[in-house]
């Protein structure tokens, strides 16, 4: 029995071969007939139709293609700035260590330079520990018997007067400061000569005690070691006066000295191991 359809691939053959033909007549007729045609006519209008259309969309796309890139660009940018942050934060530990580093070389230096200006025999040490209530004003120093440390050995700095050695292991040592309440030193007026006992107080303040009450001393004096009791060089600056009283029957003044010394910034200090009899820290004044 004979195919009435012809086979589905020789159809289509058919439809293209016909699809062409009439695309070649639509355009042979496109270019023979003028502006006013009926091609050039359709042409025209189904352009005005679409126009707006295609205008619209291509808005939307457009406005979708540059959220879009707004949107990658903020993540760039933030990503940017997290980076930027970390940069910042790494160059301002830098920086704060450099800072850290040149000024206790600066200290290391003032150190060396008063040691070297010394005819004491000095070990230099580190405070690694401080005393936690206002009780008892005690350091803890990085140097200890396996370095020649011995108890009641004298610690300066170049202000003068820090305190004395009360407690030694073999690699730290602890230190009275002078402004401990149970601390007491053997001290002078430069000024006037006269002796006494500075001795410390509760909240940090030293007290000048045993001046009589016919001194001449001032606020302004300084006081520094007497050297009595061989504890101490003679000469060392421990204060100055800042301020005198007395009652009619007190037997000795009232007085306040402040410290030659910032405790709360004391970080490097000498612990003296040896000292002769002459007193290179004190000053011509007075002689």
């Amino acid at each position: 029995m004979p195919l009435l359809y012809p086979p589905r691939k020789r159809l289509n053959q058919i439809i293209l071969v016909v699809l062409i033909l009439l695309s070649i007549a639509i355009i042979t007729l496109h270019h023979k007939e003028g502006e006013e045609g009926f091609l050039h006519r359709t042409q025209g209008f189904v352009t005005n139709l679409i126009s707006p259309l295609q205008s619209g969309v291509s808005r939307v796309v457009n406005s979708f293609r540059h959220g879009w890139g707004y949107i990658f660009e903020l993540g760039q940018l933030r990503e940017e700035n997290r980076q930027l942050r970390r940069e910042v934060a790494e160059f301002r530990r830098e920086l704060i260590s450099l800072r850290g580093m040149e000024r206790e070389n600066r200290r290391l230096r003032k150190l060396v330079g008063f040691k070297e200006k010394l005819e004491y025999r000095t070990i230099p040490a580190h405070v690694i520990g401080k005393s936690p209530t206002e009780w008892q004003s005690t350091i803890i120093f990085d140097r200890g018997s396996a370095d020649g440390v011995a108890k009641d050995m004298p610690v300066v700095v170049e202000e003068g007067l820090v305190g004395r050695v009360i407690e030694v292991a073999s690699h730290a040592t602890q230190v009275q400061l002078i402004t401990d309440r149970k601390s007491g030193v053997a001290a002078q007026i430069l000024r006037t000569g006269e002796t006494g006992v500075v001795e410390g107080q509760i909240g940090g303040e030293l007290g000048l005690q045993f001046i009589p009450k016919d001194s001449s001393v001032k606020k302004g004096d300084i006081i520094i070691t007497s050297g009595l009791g061989g504890v101490f060089p003679k000469g060392v600056p421990i204060g100055k006066v800042v301020e005198v009283k007395g009652r009619t029957h007190d037997l000795y003044k009232r007085i306040k000295v402040k410290s030659v010394v910032d405790f709360s910034r004391l970080e490097e200090v000498l612990i003296i191991t040896d000292f002769p009899l002459t007193p290179p820290f004190a000053s011509s004044e007075g002689r």
